[in-house]
């Protein structure tokens, strides 16, 4: 095992050394899908509210209503939104479809305005139009069954090229099962042999992850346009006796909430169809703040680096970040972690030995007893990703920088996670034990067996270790100490 992941390593040195992590992205151009329940009109009202969300079309599946059902529905809010000029079409019907459901959401209106009553396109046609003349590839938002992606890649497969990948909403893919998956399995499993990349994304059940009472309330309270849309259409009196009895789940929702922020979703691949990927699981707290900021408006999607001040507050960071920052606080104290927060920022992404460098820096500073900007500093990093790394999260935690000339990189031994700091005639090496490595190395290995070098899943799957070993790696247990006679 060490063999291989060594052998991996060594790939991931050699062929990426200019690499840079592939960032989640900000904006999208999307294609809406939908079969029409409620959780598909919080859906669409997300992205409708999202500057960096556009719609090019929406297309209605049979599922939870009818198409011809649904047109009216999904106009009406198009309307609400000031957004009728986004094209509306008709997928075809599907016999035998009629959920229990179904007499629920045609009861229910989305929007109070006037609608326009011009036959909607066919989806088909609508998809074909759309895809072949879009300048770049276009995501697929589906929050119903398949049966139209499945229909455009029968009559034109070369579309194939212009989808960066299908975003589904399906209860569960290991097995394959639930509501939009049993409404049309044929087509389902056509479009998953396709070869197409197909994020599956799923409320894994999680009860307490609710559009419920409390999030009513906020919307109610909100002074957004998003909020008042989404207070109207649940304060319907049929809505409101299903709110009282916590009937709605977050479902849909979670499909926008991954686009905007991935970080908060834990995504694994299938091992028979690679490019099938899934959440085995996801940070309910982090979905129910960001979604509750969006109605809100205080939801901020920019990445900052220069702060006037340094942020204390929680909404200030990522949600995926809030979740630990007390934790972090509490056990390693604010020096560390504002060394841990800058060295993020500095480094262009969460990374683990960045992560790893801040805390050895620290800990030299605590051995010395020295503020920031007074050690010396020979990192034995070397100058090639990974353990290069390490180097930016030092100069950050110390103050050593290249340009200070304060640290300086040793080029004539074997690249490692270890330093030398100095302060007057006192010199100390510190290394990362053997024990912590094995376990970023077998982490690294997993990522590139699982994703790929280049591949966005695998900089979300350092993110996460980055954040776990952010908030678990004690500063005072990891690294191997020993004084150097100079």
């Amino acid at each position: 095992m060490r063999n291989t992941i060594a052998i991996l390593l060594l790939i991931f040195v050699t062929t990426n050394i200019q690499s840079q992590p592939l960032h989640a992205k900000t904006e999208h151009a999307i294609i809406v899908d939908t079969d029409c329940a409620i959780d598909d009109m919080r859906a669409i009202s997300l992205m409708l509210s999202r500057p960096s969300v556009t719609i090019k079309a929406i297309l209605l599946s049979d599922g939870s209503l009818s198409p011809i059902d649904g047109v009216g529905k999904v106009k009406s809010l198009l309307k609400e939104f000031n957004s009728d000029s986004i094209p509306v079409a008709l997928g075809e019907a599907l016999n035998g479809i009629n959920p229990p459901w179904r007499e629920f959401n045609r009861q229910i209106n989305w929007g109070s305005g006037t609608i326009d009553r011009t036959p909607p396109l066919d989806a088909i046609d609508c998809l074909t139009q759309e895809l072949s003349k879009a300048n770049e590839k276009i995501v697929l938002v589906c929050l119903g069954p398949l049966t139209n992606i499945a229909r455009l890649l029968k009559k034109d497969a070369a579309l194939l090229s212009k989808i960066e990948r299908i975003v589904w909403y399906n209860e569960s893919v290991k097995p394959l099962t639930g509501f939009n998956y049993e409404c049309d399995k044929a087509s389902a499993d056509f479009v998953f042999d396709s070869g197409l990349r197909i994020d599956v994304i799923s409320n894994l059940k999680k009860g307490d992850v609710l559009f419920d009472s409390t999030m009513f309330s906020i919307c109610k309270q909100s002074k957004t346009h998003l909020g008042a849309v989404m207070a109207n259409v649940h304060n319907q009196p049929l809505v409101l006796e299903k709110l009282k009895q916590n009937h709605f789940r977050l479902c849909d929702e979670l499909v926008v909430l991954y686009l905007t922020n991935p970080e908060l979703f834990d995504i694994n691949t299938l091992k028979e169809l690679p490019k099938v990927r899934f959440n085995q699981n996801y940070n309910a707290d982090g979905v129910k703040e960001a979604m509750s900021d969006m109605i809100n408006g205080k939801y901020v999607s920019e990445q900052n680096v220069v702060f006037n001040k340094f942020p204390d507050q929680r909404e200030m960071f990522n949600y995926d970040v809030r979740q630990m920052m007390d934790s972090a606080i509490f056990r390693y104290g604010k020096e560390e972690w504002k060394a841990n927060v800058m060295t993020d920022e500095f480094h262009g992404h969460l990374g683990v030995f960045s992560i790893v460098g801040a805390k050895m820096g620290i800990k030299a500073r605590d051995i010395f007893g020295v503020g920031p900007d007074v050690l010396k500093v020979q990192s034995y990093a070397g100058s090639k990703p990974p353990y290069s790394c390490l180097t930016d999260g030092i100069q950050v935690s110390t103050g050593a920088t290249l340009g200070m000339g304060t640290i300086s990189l040793v080029t004539d031994s074997i690249a490692k996670p270890s330093a030398i700091f100095t302060y007057k005639n006192k010199s100390v090496r510190l290394t990362l034990k053997n024990e912590f490595l094995d376990k970023v190395d077998a982490d690294i290995a997993e990522g590139i067996i699982k994703f790929g070098l280049m591949d966005d899943g695998y900089w979300k799957l350092v993110r996460r270790n980055a954040l776990k070993y952010w908030l678990e790696w004690d500063r005072n247990v990891i690294f191997n100490i020993e004084e150097i006679n100079r």
